[in-house]
């Protein structure tokens, strides 16, 4: 009886190991993407509100729920799972390199709640994206999904291989989700994009994405897909939040015309794919694509605040319409920023490229079965 318990025992946790984590992982991304964007919501019409809001509950649920599928991974590894792909082992804690990233994501990420909750104590109720408890929250995430990215890797998840790519589409969507989210009030709403600032950091934060998912994808048009799954995602929580009634974010920025220039200039080979070449595409496309959005679709002027009940909030939306009335898009300005964002861009894509190479086998195993 021992000698069939035992190969029995190992079979449980091979099983556990493989399959629940994947499972656990999905449903707390699901959680945290649709309490990110209910959070921002919640404050334009309430102000800051406890902890234990509503948001914040569907937010750390969805990240403890990351934590909880690398804890399984790591403790079915050190009970004689088999690691699939490359292994981080820090002690006697080893597991798959994704899932153990997914973990460091989901830590930073909730301890930067009762950091958060420490910062408002100090120096009272902020209403800014950009405080150091959120943006160690946003890093969190972003950690925690290049982990999902490497743990999508083939032989990593028993899974069929069209499942597969779609789920590395979903975190290549929701990676490039997290840098728009870190934008602040030009997250927010589309009347505070100004012409010059708005551009630069857009040139700055999302080429990173687009870089990692030539590697983690096939095909020529791996870049245009990862912001075509950027844009989906967005608009589907803009959908669902204006359908309840909660104020939705600004419409999606238009990345994914920048993404097509850059997979044509990847097409075209040579010193057309040189990282400052893909850079000023990325750059001129984008800035030319919300110039004739902002032309045809201008949003209204302001005639009041968002509606926030904090005055924060309300002081905050002005400073940010004053540099939209400051740099207007009908101006220099977004000739400026597209010739400063090109190197901004390139730099940004180098960085991409650097974080899929640390990432090594777990990312482009597929690439290179797929020139």
């Amino acid at each position: 009886m021992a000698t069939i318990a035992m190969p029995l025992r190992r079979v449980d946790i091979a099983r556990t190991g493989t399959v629940v984590p994947l499972i656990v992982g999905l449903v707390g991304t699901l959680l945290s993407w649709f309490g990110s964007g209910w959070d921002v919501s919640w404050h334009r019409i309430f102000g800051r509100d406890t902890f234990w809001s509503t948001p914040h509950l569907f937010i750390y649920t969805g990240v403890a729920l990351w934590g909880f599928a690398a804890l399984i991974a790591t403790v079915t590894a050190m009970a004689g799972r088999p690691i699939r792909g490359r292994a981080l082992v820090l002690g006697p804690l080893r597991a798959e390199l994704g899932l153990a990233l997914i973990g460091i994501g989901a830590l930073v990420t909730i301890l930067a709640g009762p950091f958060d909750n420490l910062w408002h104590a100090l120096f009272g109720r902020d209403v800014d994206i950009w405080s150091p408890p959120h943006l160690a929250g946003i890093a969190g995430g972003g950690i925690g999904l290049l982990g999902w990215l490497a743990a999508t890797a083939p032989g990593v998840f028993p899974i069929d291989d069209r499942l597969r790519r779609l789920l590395r589409l979903f975190t290549l969507g929701n990676l490039c989700a997290v840098s728009v989210f870190a934008l602040n009030f030009y997250y927010i709403t589309s009347v505070t994009r100004e012409a010059f600032f708005y551009p630069l950091l857009i040139s700055a934060l999302v080429p990173a994405t687009l870089a990692i998912a030539t590697v983690a994808l096939p095909g020529r048009w791996a870049a245009t897909w990862a912001a075509v799954a950027y844009t989906a995602i967005a608009l589907l929580g803009y959908e669902v939040l204006a359908a309840s009634g909660w104020r939705p974010p600004a419409f999606p920025p238009l990345v994914i015309a920048g993404a097509i220039a850059v997979d044509l200039l990847r097409g075209r080979g040579g010193r057309f794919a040189h990282p400052l070449a893909l850079g000023l595409g990325f750059a001129v496309v984008f800035v030319v694509a919300e110039f004739a959005r902002m032309l045809f679709f201008a949003p209204p002027v302001p005639t009041s605040a968002l509606g926030g009940v904090e005055p924060r909030v309300t002081a905050l939306y002005f400073q940010y319409y004053e540099q939209t009335v400051a740099r207007p898009w009908l101006s220099l300005w977004p000739v400026a920023a597209a010739i400063l964002g090109a190197p901004l861009a390139a730099a940004s894509w180098l960085s991409g490229k650097r974080v899929a190479a640390a990432l090594g086998d777990d990312l482009d195993t597929e690439a290179l079965a797929h020139p």
